[in-house]
């Protein structure tokens, strides 16, 4: 009977380990089930964001570009401004306030800021057809402390 319960012994013992071994494998097998899903999970998140981020780097970019556009528009709008007062008759008071209604125009509180102003305004003065020496006689009687001021009219002047 030894030897009868010794095989039994072995057989149960094999039996549990095979048992065992299957519960193992099922848990292995759920668990990579799992990670499979989470995989596919994070691939849907990640497509997700990138679609985010091509959204988001393309209403930028449009900003951007129509910021440009407006800017260039301005910057034309005061070059024709600034040719037509200097054409006829150039008065500083009717200039200034003409400027502030057409920044106003472009959504823009304050002209007096922004270096666009001043390039085109050197453009406009060129589109006039004010001479060099003019040109020279204007800039020096600005008598501005802002050398940035007179940089702009002139990159206005000559590049434009």
């Amino acid at each position: 009977m030894k030897r009868t319960q010794k095989q039994i012994l072995i057989l149960i013992t094999g039996l549990f380990i095979l048992s065992l071994n299957h519960c193992i494998f099922e848990s292995i097998s759920t668990g990579i089930s799992g990670l499979s899903k989470s995989s596919d999970s994070l691939e849907s998140l990640s497509g997700s964001i990138k679609g985010i981020s091509k959204s988001v780097s393309s209403i930028l970019s449009s900003s951007s570009s129509d910021d440009d556009k407006k800017e260039n528009t301005y910057l034309k709008d005061v070059r024709d401004l600034t040719a037509m007062h200097v054409q006829n008759g150039f008065q500083e008071i009717e200039f200034k306030n003409d400027l502030s209604v057409l920044a106003l125009q472009n959504g823009l509180t304050n002209w007096k800021s922004l270096k666009v102003t001043y390039v085109g305004i050197g453009s406009g003065l060129k589109k006039a057809g004010v001479s060099e020496d003019k040109f020279q006689t204007f800039v020096q009687g600005l008598g501005t402390s802002k050398p940035e001021v007179i940089q702009s009219i002139q990159k206005g002047f000559y590049q434009l």
